[in-house]
């Protein structure tokens, strides 16, 4: 049977709950009911913050140009941290900007209950705080894209695909992320789907990857445990980048047709191989541009008095026969 691109459904568009077990709520629901309570009166928004950690993800480079490009057409200045991974070094740059001019700040915070206070001074300043990947007590407004599902559909089109082309004696290997929440859920998304479509497949391997040379080391290590494992599942694109290139050094053939990677959020890289026929054969995939557009448009809507500004995208899985696949490579500099 032909796969098939699937539409993830979105509970709600905009403050929208994702659950890691399918069953908690989005703290954007109660977004001001924090420990501190936002001021009264906020105006609009001419200066954002974005504070993304993760510099070394292959992606950064594409988001931030589209974050300043999508700043330049609505007319605000936007300024960016480089914390460089570090947690402390994110605490420390957000803290410094406290007394800056900025109207408001975009954070995809490294540890949530870290930054709870940070968050709860930038709104009692009277700036707005939107979380990027996940949800705070401190927060105005939150950017997902269906976390827990994505891994679920993701995890199903694993199973089904190794069932079809390896058997019920398929092994897989899921590298996880489990430190914040955007990647709790996506890893029990992972092993849902994983479960729902192939209860019976031997799950080999299970261990913490973010970065490509995460995924690399970590496969190339489970890898020497079990040489024959089938597939692959990531919770992070970039480590499953690793994965593929474990899978190429250990002698695998990229045309191989009993070997599966997919990983969430692909990175160019990725999408690459998928075009040339190699062995990574999915991906959830949302318009890059249309996610990060938000990083400069939910704190304007905040500014103009929204207030339920929230987003969370719906993903697809896409596969080699995407019509789109072309326009998604080039969207992320191919």
């Amino acid at each position: 049977m032909k796969r098939r691109l699937r539409l993830t459904a979105m509970a709600s568009v905009v403050i929208a709950g994702l659950a890691l077990s399918a069953c908690s709520t989005t703290a954007a629901d109660d977004a001001g009911s924090g420990s501190s309570a936002a001021p009264a009166e906020r105006g609009p928004v001419k200066k954002i913050l974005f504070d993304y950690p993760f510099t070394a993800l292959p992606v950064y480079g594409a988001i931030v140009n589209i974050v300043e490009a999508r700043a330049a057409e609505k007319g605000v200045e936007v300024t960016f941290t480089n914390d460089e991974m570090d947690l402390q070094k994110q605490v420390s740059q957000l803290t410094s900007n406290l007394t800056s001019d900025v109207d408001a700040v975009v954070s995809f915070p490294v540890d949530p209950a870290s930054l709870e206070s940070v968050a709860q001074q930038y709104r009692d300043g009277g700036k707005y705080w939107v979380t990027y990947g996940g949800d705070m007590t401190n927060q105005d407004a939150t950017l997902q894209f269906s976390f827990y599902q994505s891994g679920v559909d993701l995890g199903k089109d694993a199973a089904e695909w190794a069932l079809k082309n390896v058997g019920p004696n398929a092994k897989v290997i899921v590298l996880s992320e489990t430190e914040r929440q955007i990647g709790q859920e996506r890893t029990q998304g992972l092993l849902d789907g994983l479960k729902a479509a192939g209860p019976d497949l031997q799950i080999v391997g299970e261990q913490q990857a973010v970065t490509p040379d995460d995924g690399l080391s970590v496969t190339t290590t489970l890898l020497a445990q079990h040489p024959d494992a089938n597939v692959v599942v990531s919770a992070v694109g970039d480590a499953a980048q690793g994965a593929y290139q474990a899978l190429v050094a250990s002698g695998r053939p990229e045309t191989d047709t009993k070997t599966y990677v997919g990983g969430l959020d692909p990175n160019l890289f990725l999408l690459q191989k998928m075009k040339e026929g190699g062995f990574f054969r999915a991906a959830t995939y949302f318009s890059l541009k249309d996610l990060v557009d938000n990083v400069i448009d939910i704190p304007i809507s905040l500014g103009e008095g929204k207030t339920d500004a929230s987003v969370d995208l719906p993903v697809t899985v896409v596969t080699a026969d995407d019509p789109n696949l072309s326009s998604y490579i080039t969207e992320l500099g191919g």
